[in-house]
């Protein structure tokens, strides 16, 4: 009686803890890379047109706006904020992530 309801109970044990076959691993990898490269082929757009062109970023949404026109954008895993110094009458663009100061940038 006791040996049965042990069975049972490892049976039951075993069907709730499964590991991940190599066929999910691959599709978790797959997926994951796939983000991965969509990120980074938005980000590198962003950067160009950051940096090199001084426009606003194209894959980003402006999230907060400050009183003297600068704004924070915020994309997938990195942010773009764009500084703006009234007196110069000047726009700047600086890139970094998410939980990076806005004194570190790329």
């Amino acid at each position: 009686m006791k040996s049965s309801r042990l069975k049972m109970a490892r049976k039951e044990e075993q069907q709730r803890v499964r590991d991940i076959s190599p066929r999910q691993w691959k599709a978790i990898a797959i997926t994951c890379g796939v983000v991965l490269g969509i990120a980074l082929i938005l980000f590198s757009a962003d950067l160009f047109r950051a940096k090199r062109s001084n426009l606003p970023p194209l894959f980003c949404v402006p999230v907060i706006e400050y009183d003297n026109g600068s704004v924070d954008y915020y994309g997938l895993f990195y942010k773009v904020w764009k500084d703006y110094d009234p007196f110069d009458d000047e726009t700047r663009y600086y890139m970094g992530f998410w939980f990076i100061p806005k004194n570190i940038n790329i």
